[in-house]
C-alpha cells in the first residue's frame, strides 16, 4: 500500500513556495509509492487579496473562516500515516495548532525553504509583524520526525532546535525545478538583449539595489529592455515591461530572455533564501547573474555556469561583457541547464525526498 502523507502548506499553488515546495511532488512521489495531499491554508480567493494594502476587514474575514477548515483538517491527519508541514502549521502564533495535530498525528516532517523563524511580514501586512507565526517554528522543528532543509544554513538551524537528535534526520533537499517543463527554447540573437527578474514584490527591493547599474547600461544600449515577472518596476533609462505572475506565461516570457537576474541581500533573512529564481533560469538554458550571497554559491560556479556579482562593484562590468557576447551566453547557459538537472532537478531530487519520508514513517 501507498504510504499517505497529509501536506500542510500556508498557500495554495498559485504561490511560488508552496508550488515547488509541495504541490509539484504530487506526481513524481506517487511514482515511489508516496501520495501527497495538499492541504493549503490559504485558498485562491484569500490568497489573491493577502498582499494588497487594502481589505483588513477582509482579510480578517479570511483568517476567521480559513481557520475553521483548517482545524477540520488538522483533525483528519489521524487518517494518514505521515503529516508533511511546510513552514507552518498556522499564519498567526500560537501552540494549539501542533498541540491538535500531536494528539491526533504525532509524526510529521517539517519542510522549510526560508528563515520563517526570524520576524518578518510584507510591507501590506507589517500590522501583523507581532502576530506571525515565526514563534511556533522551534516547537515544530524540535518535535518532528525528520527536517527537510532547503539550504544548509536552514539545515543548521533546524540540528541546533533538536538537540540529542541524530544529525541525519535533518537533510538538506533544495528547492527543485521539473526539467521537463522548464525547458529551454530557441531564441533569437538579433534584435533586442532582454533580461529577466522573476520574483514577488517582497523581494524586488534587491532588484532596485541594483538600479543605478541597469539605467547606465540602458542608458549605453538604448534596445536593451528588462522583463520583470510578478512585481512592477520602472527605471530610467532603461525599456521595462512588467508581467503579472501567471502560470500560463510565465515560462513563455522567460524562454524568450537571454539573462537572468538574482541580486540578494546579505543579511540572516536572505542567507534562508533558497536561490528558486536562479533555479529556473538555469533549467531555461539562461546564464544568470546573481549576488555572491547566501546560497547562491553554492548552486552556481563563477564563471562556468553564472557569474557571481558583488553588489556595486562588478556588476555593470559583468553585465556588459554578457550583453556584448552572445557566445558567451549560450555556453553558460548550456553548462547552467546540465548543473540543473544533476543537482537540482526534480528527477534527480525525487527520491531523496521520498527516502526522508518513508524513514520518517518508519
Amino acid at each position: 500500500m501507498p504510504l499517505k502523507v497529509l501536506a500542510f502548506t500556508p498557500l495554495p499553488e498559485a504561490g511560488a513556495a508552496s508550488r515547488y515546495r509541495v504541490f509539484q511532488w504530487c506526481e513524481p512521489l506517487r511514482a515511489l509509492g508516496i501520495e501527497l495531499h495538499p492541504a493549503p491554508f490559504f485558498d485562491p480567493r484569500a490568497f489573491a487579496r493577502l498582499y494588497s494594502r487594502a481589505g483588513t476587514l477582509r482579510k480578517a474575514w479570511d483568517l476567521a473562516r480559513l481557520t475553521s477548515a483548517h482545524l477540520a483538517r488538522l483533525k483528519s491527519a489521524a487518517r494518514y500515516d505521515l503529516a508533511f508541514v511546510h513552514r507552518e502549521l498556522w499564519p498567526l502564533a500560537g501552540e494549539w495548532p501542533l498541540k491538535q495535530m500531536r494528539e491526533v498525528q504525532p509524526k510529521w516532517v517539517f519542510d522549510l525553504d526560508d528563515a520563517v523563524f526570524l520576524p518578518n511580514s510584507s510591507d501590506a501586512n507589517r500590522y501583523l509583524m507581532g502576530l506571525k507565526s515565526h514563534h511556533s517554528v522551534s516547537s515544530i522543528a524540535a518535535g518532528a520526525c525528520a527536517v527537510s532543509a532547503g539550504n544548509a544554513w536552514l539545515a543548521d538551524w533546524a540540528r541546533g532546535e533538536r538537540p540529542g537528535q541524530a544529525a541525519e534526520t535533518v537533510e538538506v533537499i533544495p528547492t527543485a525545478v521539473d526539467s521537463d517543463l522548464w525547458i529551454p527554447a530557441a531564441r533569437s540573437e538579433e534584435g533586442p538583449v532582454r533580461l529577466i527578474w522573476i520574483g514577488t514584490p517582497s523581494t524586488l527591493r534587491y532588484l532596485e539595489d541594483w538600479g543605478p547599474s541597469l539605467s547606465r547600461l540602458g542608458a549605453r544600449h538604448p534596445s536593451l529592455e528588462l522583463h520583470v515577472i510578478g512585481s512592477q518596476l520602472e527605471l530610467p533609462g532603461l525599456r521595462c515591461f512588467s508581467h503579472d505572475w501567471s502560470a500560463g506565461t510565465e515560462r513563455s516570457i522567460a524562454q524568450r530572455c537571454h539573462i537572468g537576474l538574482a541580486p540578494l541581500g546579505d543579511g540572516k533573512w536572505e542567507r534562508g533564501k533558497c536561490g528558486l529564481k536562479l533555479l529556473l533560469y538555469m533549467a531555461l538554458g539562461l546564464p544568470a547573474v546573481a549576488s555572491d550571497t547566501g546560497v547562491h554559491p553554492s548552486i552556481l560556479t563563477r564563471g562556468e555556469d553564472g557569474e557571481l556579482v558583488t553588489n556595486g562593484e562588478n556588476l555593470e562590468a559583468t553585465l556588459e561583457r554578457l550583453i556584448g557576447d552572445s557566445a558567451r551566453r549560450q555556453v553558460l547557459g548550456r553548462t547552467a541547464r546540465a548543473t540543473l538537472e544533476r543537482h537540482f532537478s526534480v528527477r534527480a531530487l525525487a527520491p531523496r525526498l521520498a527516502d526522508l519520508l518513508l524513514r520518517a514513517a518508519g
